[in-house]
């Protein structure tokens, strides 16, 4: 059943004022981000890790506001999942890097063990509610992202084991991992016509 809101086309009005709130938005994370590294000069990886958790807290954010103005244009289930899913991963990429300041490590890290659980359980169950197009688009996403980090990782491990380049670390890879995920799912959506 479609929602009233939903058969009414946006005005050219409303839709320049999400743009503007999209920017607002782009601009106060990017602001915040700026703030957080100002002071001292953060390793790469945290801020990677850093930028890949606000990207994910907006995307989930994001998600549950047109949830909440468009229910008729989330799948039916997922919807919750889908930003259960998101605000997790952009948590347990924050945590290891702030919560040992309210906490200890061992405390952290069973905290993040929690929440990967968590994450997981809401990836099956979004899994077995989605309907096939977002299945094709979590596949393709899938594949997308294994053959992009495959590749690069059997180039960077030669490369490495020849001497040409450091390690880096597993925290670096993670950050990695996550970024080239989120633009294939960016990819795979647009593919699809999923805004």
């Amino acid at each position: 059943m479609m929602s009233q809101t939903a058969d009414r086309p946006q005005s050219l009005a409303q839709k320049i004022g999400g743009i503007v709130v999209l920017g607002g938005l782009g601009a106060l994370c990017g602001y915040g981000m700026a703030q957080l590294f100002k002071d001292d000069a953060a390793p790469w990886p945290d801020v990677l890790a850093a930028a890949m958790a606000v990207a994910l807290l907006a995307v989930g954010i994001l998600s549950a506001v047109v949830m909440a103005t468009r229910p008729s244009t989330v799948p039916k289930g997922c919807g919750i999942l889908q930003i259960v899913v998101f605000l997790l991963a952009g948590v347990m990429l924050l945590a290891p890097m702030y919560a040992p300041a309210f906490a200890s490590p061992d405390v952290v890290f069973g905290g993040v063990v929690v929440l990967l659980a968590a994450q997981t359980v809401a990836n099956v169950l979004l899994w077995r509610r989605a309907d096939e197009m977002l299945r094709q688009v979590m596949s393709e996403t899938s594949a997308m992202a294994f053959w992009a980090l495959q590749t690069a990782l059997f180039l960077y491990a030669a490369a490495e084991r020849l001497g040409l380049v450091e390690t880096i670390s597993g925290w670096a890879l993670t950050g990695i991992l996550m970024a080239v995920y989120l633009l294939a799912s960016i990819v795979a959506s647009a593919r699809r016509g999923i805004t």
